[in-house]
């Protein structure tokens, strides 16, 4: 995998060709702040959860802890804060792609997710999660939807692709900066045996910021699959939820959904080409 070139993604200089963000920080104390937004977002959560404020417990984190702290030091900077990040406008053609992507996608990260956890003990901190997270009423889904389906997606995208990946490509290969990015992705989201399918969703979306330079296709991605994954678990009965019934996924469509994704990929690597 070549190196991008100035082109893609924040790489430290600002629209009037004045160094931006990334080159009037030190990259490695913007990994510490990075840091400390999400113990901020986490933090908050864990206290509104706890305190039964579940819509609340996925609307404000993202607010505070992420998206108000990145804007602070960006304007403090006196820096365009959707420059900064690339929250650009997508073009038709990507935004297509990314969205065949963003649904290929889910199938194979459900199928990694079941399979390690598979045989493992429940555990039931996350099955309570599932249940309050599980909407109740048109209302509950709807904050439900603008937590998980906007804030979250944006907030975890400036977090983990706007600063973390891109601290990473700066200092080390595009790939290791991909990968160790959504390994970094994958162990906040905290529970065991979702890593392996969290890790590979980090993937996707680290390699779409890559090849695109636009966060505003990561925080898609991330967006569609939080909304499917609402939708789903809406469905889904609570009995279902507290006994972990999840189905083994079936063998032919996870190939179809594996080479459908593989192939929008691609096609979004040919569509991208000509800018690296």
């Amino acid at each position: 995998m070549e190196e991008r070139n100035e082109e893609y993604g924040p790489e430290g200089k600002g629209s009037a060709g004045e160094p931006g963000l990334f080159g009037r920080m030190n990259n490695w104390l913007l990994l510490v702040y990075a840091f400390a937004c999400y113990l901020m977002a986490s933090s908050l959560a864990g206290i509104l959860y706890l305190n039964g404020n579940v819509v609340l417990s996925v609307i404000l984190p993202g607010i505070f802890g992420y998206i108000l702290p990145l804007t602070i030091i960006t304007n403090r900077r006196r820096l365009s804060f959707t420059g900064e990040f690339r929250l650009l406008v997508p073009d038709t053609v990507t935004a297509a792609l990314v969205i065949i992507i963003a649904a290929a996608a889910i199938y194979p990260v459900d199928s990694l997710s079941w399979l390690f956890r598979r045989e493992r003990p429940v555990d039931s901190d996350y099955i309570n999660i599932l249940l309050a997270f599980k909407p109740k009423g048109a209302w509950h889904f709807a904050a439900m939807a603008l937590g998980l389906g906007v804030i979250t997606p944006l907030g975890e995208e400036l977090l983990y692709r706007g600063v973390i990946q891109s601290v990473f490509h700066r200092n080390m290969t595009a790939a290791a900066a991909i990968l160790f990015s959504a390994l970094v992705f994958a162990i906040c989201h905290g529970v065991l045996y979702i890593i392996p399918g969290v890790t590979l969703l980090g993937i996707i979306l680290a390699y779409v910021f890559y090849r695109t330079g636009v966060l505003t296709y990561a925080v898609m991605i991330h967006a569609l699959f939080n909304l499917f994954s609402l939708y789903r678990l809406n469905g889904l009965s609570e009995e279902t939820i507290q006994n972990f019934e999840w189905s083994a996924p079936d063998a032919g469509w996870l190939a179809v959904s594996t080479i459908v994704l593989l192939a929008a990929l691609a096609m979004l690597t040919r569509h991208t080409a000509s800018r690296t």
